[in-house]
């Protein structure tokens, strides 16, 4: 291991937590070596196409992923992702070994009596398995899950779920799984790259028939509305229609639509925070409504902004954390709306194999962030540097031996920590 725990500085924390504090990488697909520290609620990774970002999630997929090692795993419904032959870095077409994710993890005391927990996944040759070098931390805790679930305890286990860019696209219709049974329910294809909506939503048809049996609210439903209204601007109500058979949406304007019926970037929102606090009441049934706000984990989203509107750009990264305030959330996105947005987070810009830190860019405007508008330059030469500058990232060609001459003029007359560079910076990560 390449960690200490004593060489993190943790600050004290509320009780209830998980979450990654440093995390490094070694022969993972294009990164030779690469380390982060995290924050401990929301990060956003920025940088354009083909950088790493979607690597970098995939990563901590695998590593978060060992969580599972000793759960029960139900017909296989619960997975550990391993590291594929396909993760192994490339030079001059061979491969290199070994591939390792390593990291530490601040986790709860209930779940861990160390509170420290480091451990990795390692796969060193073609052909072989993922291993833990490091596992006792990791398997410890994988076993107090399991021991809390089977003993019933009311002690709040995390949440881990992974949301990739076809989270929506090949849905899993028939899961096999029932509407109630074991916590670990909540786990269920938690890492898979698709989704089991219609499993969630099956959830909320046996609990909108067991309101109308009992006569009495379900905790579940009420839950699952609260939030809802909270993340989707555009959604007034939820509810399954025993008549229709479907969940049907009541939008701001009145309107009634099917779920089935909503646009792209409304269903992918709802579906997401629906699932994810759906997931945390299963795991955490004791907490009732309070289940999304008292579960503690880690959730990963790639292309966070996918399919959304600008208005809920604008707020969905607060309203995720308003909501789930004791989930590290780990995310990309390509949105400079995002970025102004981001409150109580860290920005981390993937560019040239690396993980940079981006200054925080919490309410500026977007056009401010991608063009630098009102800048006051004393040269008009240097203002025409900028503005080609800028032309040239917008273009693609941020990196072309023209834009690297141009960066080279304006380190010169500028500096190189210069306020307008820094704004180049970021577009460079956009573009």
């Amino acid at each position: 291991m390449l960690f200490s725990k004593k060489s993190c500085n943790f600050a004290a924390i509320k009780n209830d937590i998980m979450r990654i504090e440093r995390l490094e990488l070694r022969n993972f697909r294009c990164f030779e070596h690469i380390s982060a520290k995290l924050h401990p609620k929301m990060n956003v990774m920025v940088g354009i196409n083909g950088t790493g970002k979607t690597t970098m999630l995939e990563a901590i997929r695998i590593f978060v992923g060992a969580a599972f090692c000793e759960l029960d795993k139900i017909e296989n419904r619960i997975s550990s992702p391993s590291i594929a032959d396909d993760d192994v870095r490339l030079h001059n077409l061979e491969s290199q070994y070994p591939v390792r994710i390593e990291g530490v993890v601040d986790v709860d005391k209930g779940l861990l009596p160390d509170k420290l927990a480091q451990w990795d996944r390692t796969l060193e040759k073609y052909g072989g398995r993922t291993k833990f070098d490091n596992s006792k931390d990791v398997k410890s805790l994988s076993k107090n899950i399991q021991s809390i679930i089977r003993d019933g305890k009311d002690i709040p286990i995390p949440v881990i779920a992974y949301y990739s860019t076809d989270r929506y696209k090949k849905e899993k219709r028939n899961t096999g799984l029932e509407a109630d049974g074991s916590r670990l329910r909540g786990y269920y294809n938690a890492l898979d790259s698709t989704t089991n909506i219609w499993f969630f939503l099956n959830i909320i048809k046996t609990e909108t028939l067991w309101e109308l049996q009992e006569g009495k609210k379900s905790a579940v439903l009420s839950m699952v509305r609260k939030v809802i209204v909270q993340c989707v601007p555009d959604c007034k109500e939820i509810k399954h229609d025993v008549k229709q058979d479907k969940l049907i949406i009541t939008q701001a304007n009145g309107e009634k639509v099917p779920f089935s019926s909503l646009s792209d970037g409304v269903r992918n929102v709802l579906s997401m925070v629906m699932e994810l606090a759906l997931r945390c009441y299963l795991l955490n049934p004791s907490q009732g409504e309070n289940a999304p706000s008292k579960t503690p984990g880690i959730v990963l989203i790639d292309e966070i902004d996918l399919h959304l509107h600008p208005e809920w750009q604008l707020h969905i990264l607060n309203d995720l954390t308003s909501v789930f305030g004791r989930i590290q959330f780990i995310v990309s996105t390509h949105a400079p709306l995002i970025l102004s947005s981001l409150q109580d987070g860290e920005i981390l810009s993937i560019s040239d194999r690396k993980v940079y830190n981006f200054p925080n860019q919490y309410k500026r405007r977007p056009e401010q962030i991608l063009k630098d508008m009102n800048t006051s330059i004393a040269s008009d030469d240097i203002e025409k540097a900028l503005a080609d500058y800028r032309l040239l990232i917008e273009a693609g060609k941020g990196k072309s031996e023209e834009a690297v001459a141009l960066r080279k003029k304006l380190v010169s007359a500028l500096g190189e920590g210069h306020e307008e560079l820094q704004r180049t910076d970021i577009m460079l990560q956009l573009f």
